[in-house]
């Protein structure tokens, strides 16, 4: 049976590669849930104490469990490739009930997500799950290889892996690209992916432009 395991998360997920926060996935039951993995980078926590900030946790989250799982049931119902998918498509954060923060994640700190789906359905999923640590030196890929939905649902990991947050009922939902738009009068400031083109450039011209003459006149 065909799953998330072994594919790209640069080819499955839809965001740009400073927003990316899923590097692989390691089990995939396509109606059950996924575990994927991150480590944070230098990026990931610049200006936050070198620690990953639990906001990025939930983003996370998001990426590798409702979009990744959302994306991978509506393309295989559609037979459409993930960049036809996403020329028509994209996921939006609806919200989430709870989360609970237990340790922090800080550079460089390998961790996986498991992540559960509660509901799915029209294109809206809803999942929880937890984020751990992982000990270092452990190959990910071996250890989750033989894993099981049952292990999965009861979080079934060896003492040496860390609980960093707890998810309940993280919502997510695709809708057309148009209707993103739509809604959207200024995308340069709400585009979520890197396949739906803003303008940038032209913003940011302005400002400088701004910028400029402000200071004209205090040199006046």
């Amino acid at each position: 049976m065909k799953t998330l395991v072994g594919m790209d998360p640069k080819e499955v997920l839809p965001h740009g590669p400073s927003k990316l926060l899923v590097d692989d996935y390691l089990w995939h039951s396509p109606n059950v849930g996924v575990v994927a993995s991150y480590t944070p980078n230098e990026w990931d926590v610049m200006d936050h104490f070198g620690v990953f900030r639990a906001v990025d946790q939930v983003e996370s989250f998001g990426q590798a469990v409702v979009v990744s799982c959302s994306a991978f049931l509506d393309t295989e119902k559609t037979g459409l490739s993930y960049k036809e998918y996403y020329q028509l498509r994209n996921f939006v954060f609806v919200g989430i009930q709870k989360v609970h923060c237990h340790d922090v994640i800080q550079f460089n700190q390998k961790y996986v997500c498991l992540g559960v789906i509660n509901f799915y359905k029209f294109r809206q999923m809803t999942a929880s799950g937890r984020i751990y640590k992982v000990p270092a030196g452990l190959d990910v890929n071996a250890y989750f290889k033989d894993f099981s939905e049952e292990r999965l649902r009861n979080y079934d990991l060896g003492k040496e892996f860390v609980l960093a947050t707890e998810l309940h009922d993280i919502l997510g939902k695709g809708i057309k690209n148009e209707l993103l738009r739509a809604s959207n009068p200024r995308p340069q400031y709400c585009a979520m992916s890197r396949r739906i083109p803003y303008k940038v450039k032209s913003q940011n011209s302005k400002v400088k432009n701004q910028n400029e003459e402000r200071h004209k006149l205090k040199v006046a």
